[in-house]
């Protein structure tokens, strides 16, 4: 016997595998009837065919039952962190900056991986805009308890008011003609038509000089020459065409005053607007617009949105965006490869009704639930080219180069690009959708604001002349709308995690948006662009600076910050109103005036205490309380005391009147040989109370803010 008959026998090891599924082979698939599963299937050999057989798919791993404990361990370390309790984290390192996780699998042994940073279940919460406003800084002093509730209280009745109290008042019984209803079929659309040749090409102009320079939907060439041709026989027009004209009609009386309206075509504003919703409503209906997949069709649409845009409740008018957005989808806009398919000029036409479409309907989202944009990272339909309509034409084979240099789509195409680059960062991600926040790259799209600003002020904006109505738009419109973005980026940092810079630096951006958005509506040459930028009012920016001010009521730039905010005022509520309704008789106006005169209490009881004169009341204050109290039965009431709040209602604290598209940026430096001065009405050294050299703001360009435009 030897050694190894003493060793013990060992019994032979038992693996139990479960047996792979067998599927039909691919041709009784594909021919859906029965196979008997062998290879070659009796079905394949009756009919000759080439039998194929189909792997099984791959059986999904068992979760080990550890990996769904961690889990739950993350997500009660995610409600801590929510509530800003201290705890000792079970992975420290990992949930700080990622790396390896070790999981103990069923057999004892550890088995080591990679892992990314781990996501709590507040990562994809949505950061309300509301609360972000209304934080304060850590140790903020000069504010006792009192003080902070009375904030609160302003704070959430203007949430309050903002959303359902206003809308409901402003456009109360305004929605219906929204309901397009039924096509009457006798009904000759020729006699809703402007009555001659002469009033048609009126409002084209009207429409190429007010509207077409901002949204940029139409091609000017191959449009006006089928509009022309189609004023010859308006009884035989293409369905398609003539809900576009109607369209171009809605949104050009849009644009204009009563006065001007009637010193063009002898009618009044309201009567006109009326009779081309109607018969653009009744053409949508009689091509199909629901159905249709015709551009002519969904850019009809979308202007008559625009047009019906100033009577219409946001949340009315946001449900039919999404309609439209929806029919865009389908049609493929979204879509890169199907828009570089069509041919260059279409191609380019789809792009800029797919970027004008988004951005209009972001801002109607923030008016009315900003949580709900469609501007994510999620779609990858390219920027329009920086070209003139003459630079495309209809039997072209490739899209010319865009031009280094400003064009008349300029404007629109420098909007996309912050939107574009906003779509992919994390802070706007984190107001609206952060589960999404995977999908963005923003160093595919300009990196960050700060480089994407100076890259447009080097290559666009220093090239513009101001002396061109068009380009002088552009130039602060652009600029305010990148302001508008950082201000928006620094409401998504913390309070306890801003530096002073930081805080220093917005409100210097809120200032720009006011200062751009004055400039613009104290020039002249831009009055026909007053319906778009009444559109996308710098609101935020006043709500920054008025609590800034309240707890630094004699910082150092705090007078220039009331004349700004005065010069806006006095700009914006003016009489002219594109609203059924002046903003100034709504719920929202006596809360934001409550916020201003308290603001200017702070600043007039800091004087006293240190024994200085008063000062003359500005005219934001002085004005709005005269409006207030015009406006109430009790003339006598304190607006410094709390508002009636019986009529709040419950609401969404996503109801937001915010301008996303309100932005502003860039501008001339401090310090070195090209410093502006005063003469020029720039803001010298003494702008904010903080040191300049400091700040490190050499990459942001200063706007002329001291000059207000008065």
């Amino acid at each position: 016997m030897t050694d190894l008959d003493h060793e013990p026998q060992q019994a032979p090891t038992r693996i139990t595998t479960k047996p792979q599924r067998t599927l039909a082979c691919a041709s009784c698939q594909q021919r859906k009837v029965k196979c008997d599963r062998k290879f070659p299937c009796s079905t394949c050999i009756k009919s000759g065919g080439q039998c194929i057989p189909v792997a099984a798919p791959r059986q999904r791993r068992r979760r080990f039952p550890e990996a769904e404990l961690l889990q739950r361990v993350r997500h009660l370390e995610g409600l801590l962190r929510q509530h800003n309790i201290d705890f000792e984290p079970l992975h420290s390192n990992v949930a700080e900056k990622g790396g390896t996780e070790s999981i103990e699998t069923n057999n004892g042994k550890e088995e080591r991986r990679n892992s990314p940073d781990i996501k709590t279940e507040t990562t994809f919460e949505a950061k309300n805009l509301w609360q972000a406003m209304k934080q304060q800084p850590p140790n903020s002093h000069d504010q006792d308890d009192e003080d902070d509730d009375e904030s609160e209280d302003d704070t959430n009745d203007l949430r309050d008011v903002a959303g359902k109290t206003t809308w409901d008042q402003l456009y109360k019984n305004s929605t219906d003609f929204l309901l397009f209803g039924s096509l009457i079929a006798d009904l000759d659309l020729a006699v809703l038509h402007p009555p001659d040749h002469v009033q048609i090409l009126k409002l084209w102009q009207v429409y190429l000089e007010n509207v077409d320079p901002l949204l940029r939907i139409t091609h000017t060439p191959t449009l006006q020459v089928r509009l022309i041709n189609a004023t010859g026989n308006l009884g035989n027009v293409d369905s398609k065409l003539e809900a576009l004209m109607f369209g171009v009609y809605c949104v050009a009386i849009m644009s204009l005053t009563d006065i001007e309206c009637l010193d063009m075509f002898g009618s009044e504003r309201d009567g006109l607007l009326q009779r081309y919703r109607f018969g653009c409503q009744q053409a949508l209906l009689k091509c199909g617009f629901l159905q249709s997949d015709d551009r002519d069709c969904l850019t009809a649409l979308f202007l008559y949105l625009v047009a019906v845009r100033p009577d219409t409740d946001p949340r009315s008018l946001s449900s039919l965006l999404g309609l439209t957005v929806r029919i865009a989808q389908r049609m493929g806009l979204d879509n890169e490869s199907a828009n570089a398919g069509c041919g260059p000029l279409e191609g380019e036409m789809r792009r800029r009704i797919w970027w004008a479409l988004l951005l209009f309907d972001n801002r109607i989202c923030e008016m009315g639930d900003y949580r709900a944009v469609t501007l994510t990272p999620s779609w990858n339909c390219k920027i329009p080219a920086n070209l003139n309509d003459f630079d495309l034409q209809a039997g072209m084979k490739t899209l010319p180069p865009s031009h280094d240099r400003p064009t008349e789509s300029t404007l629109a195409v420098l909007r996309y690009a912050v939107a574009d680059l906003v779509r992919h960062s994390s802070f706007f991600l984190d107001f609206t959708n952060p589960s999404l926040k995977a999908l963005a790259k923003p160093e595919d799209h300009g990196g960050n604001l700060a480089t994407l600003q100076q890259r447009i002020e080097n290559d666009y904006l220093r090239h513009l002349n101001p002396e061109n109505p068009h380009q002088f738009l552009t130039l602060w419109l652009i600029r305010g709308h990148i302001a508008r973005y950082q201000l928006f980026q620094h409401f998504a940092i913390s309070p306890d995690k801003q530096t002073q810079q930081q805080r220093d630096a917005s409100i210097a951006h809120a200032l720009t948006m006011l200062d751009c958005h004055n400039k613009i509506l104290h020039n002249p040459s831009t009055q026909r662009h007053t319906w778009f930028l009444y559109f996308h009012y710098p609101f935020p920016a006043y709500i920054h600076i008025l609590q800034y001010l309240k707890r630094e009521p004699l910082a150092e730039h705090a007078k220039m910050s009331w004349e700004i905010m005065s010069t806006s005022a006095k700009f914006r509520f003016a009489e002219r109103e594109h609203t059924a309704i002046p903003f100034y008789k709504t719920p929202l106006f006596k809360v934001f005036t409550r916020i201003v005169v308290k603001a200017w209490e702070a600043r007039v009881a800091a004087l006293q205490k240190q024994g200085k004169p008063d000062e003359e009341v500005p005219y934001i204050v002085e004005e709005f309380k005269r409006r207030v109290q015009g406006s109430e039965s009790s003339p006598s009431e304190d607006l410094s005391s709390n508002a009636d709040t019986s009529s709040r209602s419950e609401t969404d604290e996503s109801m937001l009147p915010f301008p996303m598209m309100n932005f502003a940026g860039p501008f001339d430096q401090f310090g070195g040989q090209d410093a502006p001065d005063m003469e020029n009405g720039i803001a010298s050294d003494n702008l904010m109370d903080v040191d300049m050299g400091a700040l490190d703001l050499t990459g942001i360009n200063w706007p002329m803010l001291n000059n207000t435009g008065s």
